[in-house]
């Protein structure tokens, strides 16, 4: 396989499964990202307590793993699948061209049941999210801002954006160096709770977001099954004693 690998490398011709409900009035849902090889068997049979297995095509495929491999697990999963192909900007493992991108999502899309874009992107896959609405996947909206923190005019900003789009749910993920950007993180959970609103942090403070936020109604709850998807993403076995908890929500000058 080339060392960047294109669409056309996806040689199966199975049959997508049928599409797999998932509990959105049933919240916080917890996500079961993967990223390695290995991770593809939790599509198979989750662990107990995990809703949604995010497949995060980019990293996979980063990592040299073939497409058609990716493609038979989701074709065999026993639990929503969430599609998600983030560029190098987003977190993600490559900087896709456009034209790849799209093809990579066109061939997935079919074997998931929750796709992810994000939200400056989408004007650029219009094929994406004529493809998702086609095929009634559930879609989430998504916007990483992990090098700049979200003031409250911005996230009033993003809020408005949001709603251009419908979807089953809007993330936000935002730069948390000090308490009170998670305090501006946690406003539209608060005051917008009529939106479908999963939100975290990304920095010093992600861990402390990922145990707070969730009791203020962020609606997801992300852990990895194999290797951290994104820095403080704990796994699904993770658990914090009470130093660590302190440790987690006092960084050093927050």
């Amino acid at each position: 396989m080339p060392m960047t690998p294109t669409a056309s490398d996806v040689r199966t011709n199975l049959r997508p499964p049928a599409k797999k409900s998932v509990a959105w009035r049933n919240p916080p849902l917890t996500v079961g990202t993967i990223s390695t090889a290995a991770g593809l068997s939790h599509l198979i049979q989750a662990p107990e307590g995990i809703d949604l297995v995010e497949v995060r095509l980019d990293l996979l495929l980063a990592k040299g793993v073939a497409p058609d491999k990716i493609q038979e697990a989701l074709a065999q999963r026993s639990v929503p699948a969430l599609l998600t192909l983030r560029t190098r900007e987003e977190g993600g493992g490559f900087n896709w061209r456009s034209r790849q991108r799209v093809l990579f999502f066109l061939k997935f899309i079919p074997f998931a049941d929750v796709v992810d874009l994000e939200l400056t992107n989408i004007p650029r896959l219009s094929r994406v999210l004529r493809l998702v609405r086609q095929t009634k996947r559930d879609l989430i909206v998504s916007s990483h801002s992990l090098k700049r923190k979200l003031t409250p005019l911005r996230l009033r900003r993003l809020l408005t954006q949001f709603r251009k789009t419908r979807a089953s749910l809007y993330k936000i993920v935002g730069l948390a160096r000090r308490r009170r950007d998670l305090r501006a993180l946690a406003e539209p959970l608060l005051n917008q709770s009529h939106m479908r609103l999963a939100i975290m942090a990304s920095g010093p403070l992600s861990t402390a977001s990922r145990l707070s936020f969730p009791a203020l109604g962020s609606r997801l709850i992300y852990v990895h099954l194999d290797e951290p998807a994104a820095p403080g993403q704990p796994g699904h076995k993770t658990t914090f004693t009470l130093p660590e908890i302190k440790a987690a929500v006092s960084p050093k000058g927050a």
